[in-house]
């Protein structure tokens, strides 16, 4: 059953933002870090009450559970970064200050980065199996997606339909504007197939979103992450958008390739993020000549 905000809680939430944003304006904030607060405030009222919360009869304790379950859909759904993250607890602790309520401070995070947790080649299987089988062919071209182009699940929702390009033999997506991910034949095919329903259902919207939701709006990260763990579950697999990625980046590293492809592929800012995908990889055999050339330097007498 899909939640829908009462009218006038969404106006008086919508109200109290804007005394929020009034309240930052008169701060000695930047335009550009009031707007950030704005924005991130924002999308976390959206997150409460898509939770069937009402933001507007919340005490403090109730803040507190909410921004903390918040915070798990930020790092295992959207995969946010920790300093993201951070960023957002003090936006919505200093919108809930206004707001004049009283709640526990919320611990800020600090994590290493995670372990790759990709699937095995039978799991692998059986997921590909369960995607083939599933009816929707949004569901069906979401999970190809993720599954062959290592993308963001927050990428994969912000694809608009300028970004993919679809022809006989080839297709593409573009990423966040620059970042060219080439499209293998099952993935072009259940784009296609997507497409042709959107178009069929939704005529020519004003949306620029690839995938909609049944409303014809851009569809949510959540709404991504419900239909990956759908499909894992038929497939009897637990799994999330970052376990696709996980096992797309994998793959290529053990296929043999360049670990710049590979993160050229991944949008890695650093090689060290990607060579966490070699941990998965069958490990070279270091042989007993390469440790005794470290001998054979000018200079050197062995005794």
């Amino acid at each position: 059953m899909t939640y829908s905000p009462d009218p006038a809680q969404n106006q008086e939430s919508v109200s109290s933002l804007e005394g929020f944003k009034s309240n930052l304006s008169s701060q000695s904030m930047a335009a550009h870090t009031q707007r950030a607060y704005v924005s991130r405030v924002r999308k976390f009222l959206s997150y409460v009450s898509e939770q069937g919360a009402d933001p507007t009869q919340m005490d403090g304790a109730q803040w507190h559970e909410q921004i903390v379950g918040y915070i798990n859909f930020l790092k295992n759904v959207e995969e946010s970064s920790q300093n993201t993250v951070n960023n957002v607890i003090t936006a919505v602790e200093k919108y809930v200050e206004f707001l004049g309520i009283d709640m526990p401070r919320v611990a800020r995070e600090s994590w290493p980065k995670s372990t790759p947790r990709p699937l095995s080649d039978e799991e692998e299987r059986r997921f590909v199996e369960a995607i083939y089988r599933h009816r929707s062919a949004k569901d069906r071209a979401i999970s190809f997606l993720l599954l062959y182009t290592g993308m963001k699940i927050g990428e994969c929702v912000g694809l608009n339909m300028d970004d993919v390009l679809l022809a006989a033999d080839t297709g593409r997506v573009m990423v966040k504007g620059s970042r060219v991910i080439p499209l293998n034949a099952p993935t072009r095919r259940a784009l296609y197939d997507w497409m042709t329903e959107r178009r069929r259902r939704f005529g020519e919207t004003e949306e620029k979103a690839v995938f909609l939701n049944p409303m014809g709006r851009r569809i949510s990260t959540v709404g991504v992450d419900c239909i990956v763990r759908k499909i894992g579950h038929r497939a009897h697999l637990n799994l999330s958008a970052q376990v696709l990625r996980d096992t797309c980046l994998t793959n290529l590293v053990r296929n043999g390739n360049d670990l710049m492809l590979v993160a050229a592929i991944g949008g890695h800012r650093t090689l060290e993020t990607t060579k966490r995908y070699t941990n998965n990889a069958a490990a070279p055999q270091v042989s007993s000549e390469v440790m005794e050339s470290l001998t054979r330097v000018p200079g050197y007498t062995q005794h």
